[in-house]
């Protein structure tokens, strides 16, 4: 019954984000068709090497992105980065987090849930017992938030949360 009631909060929130993609649509557009064509070949070039400078250069562009005009994009964020920048936005937004954290007394934690080309999502479990979600962009670092309180909501439910995991990488 909880995976069933899972699916269907999965289907909610990816057809909630879905029907407000328009104002998205830029950052979606910003990423042209080539970049994964070009990813896949900068990827597979770090995997298989031919020769000496060339395997430099391939471990070199691995991550990197390159538009259809052959320019750099900035990386991908990586899950490892999307939850230490989750943790900074969280210490952040409440100072006294870090030294509740160090107490011991409250079981607090951030964890990769899931991570794709599209997206990573980042648990976050607050002292409170609530926890957040946060779905990030791996392209441009676009989240947003949603929250389960166990006993007292039924589903995630969205915040108004929204901000870019960038401007909290180290």
């Amino acid at each position: 019954m909880k995976k069933v009631i899972l699916i269907i909060l999965v289907l909610s929130v990816v057809l909630g984000t879905i029907g407000c993609g328009s104002e998205n649509k830029a950052s979606n557009d910003a990423t042209p068709p080539a970049a994964t064509v070009s990813e896949e070949k900068a990827t597979s070039e770090a995997a298989a090497p031919e020769a000496g400078a060339q395997s430099d250069k391939g471990a070199e562009d691995a991550g990197r992105i390159i538009d259809a005009a052959g320019e750099e994009s900035p990386e991908l964020i990586t899950p490892e980065q999307a939850r230490d920048a989750i943790r900074n936005y969280c210490h952040s937004q409440n100072p006294d987090l870090e030294s509740l954290e160090q107490s011991g007394e409250y079981p607090i934690y951030w964890g990769v849930v899931s991570s794709d080309e599209n997206e990573i999502v980042i648990l976050y479990r607050s002292y409170t017992g609530a926890l957040s979600h946060y779905y990030i962009n791996p392209n441009t670092g676009d989240t947003f938030v949603t929250d389960f309180v166990p006993g007292i909501t039924n589903v995630e439910e969205p915040t108004d949360e929204f901000f870019n995991v960038k401007d909290y990488t180290d």
